[in-house]
């Protein structure tokens, strides 16, 4: 299972349910403890084409969902590198 905060995996499942469905039993299984780079960025990617899609207020700032998006993408990143 993928190791990061229960809020931020919550919020992961909601980017994955818009964009991927598969992907969401990949990250709770609990048999698998390794993931590769490119799943980790596969993830990073969806989250990141949620930030652009509801992350921006009018003035193209991030608004507080976008900088809870970025705050995820960071910590999903922290978990490979």
């Amino acid at each position: 299972m993928i190791e990061i905060s229960e809020k931020s995996l919550k919020m992961l499942k909601y980017c994955l349910q818009k964009y991927d469905s598969n992907l969401i039993s990949v990250v709770e299984d609990v048999n698998i403890d390794v993931y590769t780079p490119e799943f980790y960025n596969q993830l990073r990617q969806i989250v990141g084409d949620e930030l652009v899609a509801e992350g921006f207020d009018e003035n193209y700032e991030p608004n507080d969902y976008g900088t809870s998006l970025e705050r995820l993408i960071d910590e999903i990143g922290r978990l490979f590198m």
